[in-house]
């Protein structure tokens, strides 16, 4: 299984908001990273084949999806960003709507309902209205639709906004599980929903793929790259407003700073190990005030 993308552009009138993007996935989970504006849903929707681009193609193991059709979108699980619900639909209503629109046979629906219903943490809410969910229900809900038909390609547009800590993590674990022998791309703006699972990252700026690389790659490239220091708080508020910091916490009587430099930022500091968040906002360059932020 192989799904590729050739020179592939969209225009909004006389926005370019994907500039000729080029890059193939096969079978394994990756992460699409970017900050909002980067192009990310329009891309995700392209490849849902929900949206066409205005220039360039989609291929899926070699074959145009346009010309492959419904096809195509028989083996796809499509989460967009926003998921609407019919208001006196209650979540098995969804789900078994759902199904009949994937083709799902009866029997085979319901069951795999259920199983999902208690996967993603929903069994006991299924015959509440969809309506009065609360916007974490909805999203699990929304994964749970996705994943009903058991597609070979999985896309999830911000899966795990307005899930909280535990939810998140418990999602983690279902991609995980799911992701064998098949492609599964997830779009975020949370380092976090993809640095432990994705075994390759696109960070996407400006309506183009700038990195593509494994986890641990990126967090070599930010060796020597990151360093901890200490320094009064009146000192952080005129620091902070020219460096790029990944955290501040305080300590005692002061306050324990993260800064992304490629140079020892300031006396004192020493080196600290590097994570995937730290490669995020060296990379992108996240200075106080740049555009776009």
């Amino acid at each position: 299984m192989e799904l590729q993308l050739e020179a592939v552009t969209k225009n909004y009138k006389n926005k370019q908001v994907l500039k000729g993007i080029s890059l193939t996935m096969s079978a394994g989970v990756y992460g699409l990273l970017g900050p909002n504006g980067a192009g990310k849903t329009t891309l995700i929707r392209i490849l849902a084949d929900v949206l066409r681009p205005t220039n360039g193609c989609v291929l899926y193991d070699g074959k145009d999806i346009h010309s492959v059709g419904d096809e195509y979108r028989a083996k796809i699980g499509y989460l967009p960003q926003d998921v609407s619900f019919y208001g006196n639909f209650t979540g098995r209503d969804y789900l078994e709507y759902s199904a009949a629109l994937k083709g799902m046979e009866k029997a085979c629906a319901k069951k795999r309902i259920e199983e999902l219903a208690r996967s993603v943490g929903l069994w006991d809410d299924l015959k509440r209205k969809c309506a009065a969910y609360s916007g974490g229900m909805q999203r699990r809900l929304g994964i749970a639709q996705a994943l009903l038909d058991d597609p070979e390609i999985l896309i999830l547009d911000e899966p795990t906004s307005g899930l909280d800590p535990y939810e998140r993590i418990k999602f983690r674990n279902i991609i995980s599980a799911y992701a064998k022998e098949r492609l599964v791309l997830l779009s975020t703006h949370i380092v976090s929903d993809v640095e432990h699972i994705a075994a390759q990252i696109m960070m996407m700026e400006n309506g183009s793929i700038q990195h593509i690389h494994t986890g641990g790659e990126y967090v070599q490239i930010m060796e020597g790259r990151v360093w901890l220091a200490e320094m009064p708080a009146e000192q952080l508020v005129e620091y902070q407003n020219q460096a790029v910091l990944s955290n501040v916490r305080a300590k005692n009587d002061c306050m324990e700073v993260r800064i992304i430099a490629d140079t020892k930022p300031v006396p004192g500091a020493v080196q600290a190990i590097p994570t995937l968040e730290d490669a995020y906002l060296y990379l992108f360059n996240y200075l106080p005030g740049k555009a776009g932020r």
